[in-house]
């Protein structure tokens, strides 16, 4: 899923020291959209969470551990072929980093939603 998801950037990731952006568009076949939901095909929760730790582990520059989501509200349904603006600022405590994701169309609020990342291999 990850290479399909690098596939659909649009730009490359416009890095800082904490954070970054970076926008992405989703074509209908993109197989994110399989079965959610047949005839009208919106971009799952979890994918976009998912882009949010892509762009999160680049600001980074290691691969990060899902530790849970927080603070988490999905306002706008993401369509095929919409371009898709994701922003993440990250902080680290302890070997945890705790970023705050946003996503928008247009400039209108789509989610956001802060995950904890760990460093390490999934137990």
């Amino acid at each position: 899923m990850r290479d399909e998801i690098n596939q659909a950037a649009l730009t490359p990731p416009l890095l800082t020291v904490e954070g970054g952006e970076q926008s992405f568009c989703f074509a209908p076949s993109f197989i994110g959209f399989a079965g959610h939901f047949p005839g009208y095909p919106i971009l799952p929760a979890v994918l976009q969470t998912l882009i949010a730790q892509m762009l999160a582990e680049q600001v980074v520059g290691e691969s990060l551990q899902f530790l849970s989501l927080e603070r988490a509200k999905f306002i706008r349904q993401l369509r095929p072929e919409e371009q898709i603006d994701v922003t993440v600022q990250c902080q680290e405590k302890e070997g945890q980093f705790r970023c705050s994701a946003k996503l928008a169309v247009a400039d209108e609020s789509a989610a956001s939603f802060t995950l904890l990342l760990g460093r390490g291999d999934p137990q």
